[in-house]
């Protein structure tokens, strides 16, 4: 919270509501997320369509890696679990944003190495992770495969850091529907098949066939 300069507000001893901080292209704080803790309502004051993802304007660009979460407490957990090493960031709207978030940084995510996809472990997180994933050059974006979890802070709230961090190392870097990355093949890329069709009334070509 405090890397992320994120508050709560308190009634008593109960925590009531977050506020996460949005920032535009210079620094200036000019929109705010609130998430109510009891029903998991948001809301927002300011202008937040300027804005560049959750905690981007914590990090510069360029580097080995940054990690993409669906929300701000998932990118909260997942920057703590991997020790916070590397910038972690979150969509600004939801996974429904996660496209137009995403492709509106394109330049200030493009200059990592490697662009790592966290979405939530459900469909509607899977489909935005490969829309997301589209758009980055081949071979520098990976998709995290979260099975002990549905997200980021559910792992951290489970005391499962170390099956988080072990998600995100073995996340599989994207490629196409329909192509084969040659490194997943295996002793499978020199398999030989024999296929016999319908013949010809030619034996020699038969033979050469």
């Amino acid at each position: 919270c405090k890397k992320y300069d994120v508050t709560v507000a308190k009634s008593g001893n109960m925590i009531t509501h977050h506020q996460y901080k949005y920032y535009d292209e210079n620094g200036k704080h000019v929109g705010s997320k609130f998430r109510r803790t009891n029903d998991k309502e948001f809301w927002s004051e300011g202008d937040l369509s300027g804005c560049g993802l959750f905690g981007q304007n914590l990090f510069n660009a360029g580097g080995k890696y940054v990690t993409i979460c669906e929300g701000e407490l998932d990118a909260l957990s997942a920057f703590e679990m991997l020790g916070s090493k590397w910038p972690v960031l979150s969509i600004k709207n939801g996974v429904q944003s996660a496209l137009k978030d995403c492709k509106a940084n394109l330049e200030y995510l493009s200059k990592f190495d490697n662009v790592v996809l966290c979405f939530d472990a459900d469909d509607k997180g899977r489909k935005a992770a490969q829309q997301v994933a589209a758009l980055f050059e081949p071979n520098t974006c990976r998709i995290v495969h979260m099975t002990d979890g549905k997200d980021a802070s559910e792992y951290l709230q489970g005391g499962k850091r170390e099956q988080f961090s072990q998600a995100w190392w073995n996340a599989k870097v994207y490629t196409p529907a329909g192509i084969l990355n040659l490194a997943d093949m295996g002793d499978g890329l020199y398999d030989e098949g024999e296929y016999k069709t319908c013949l010809y009334p030619f034996d020699g070509l038969n033979e050469k066939l």
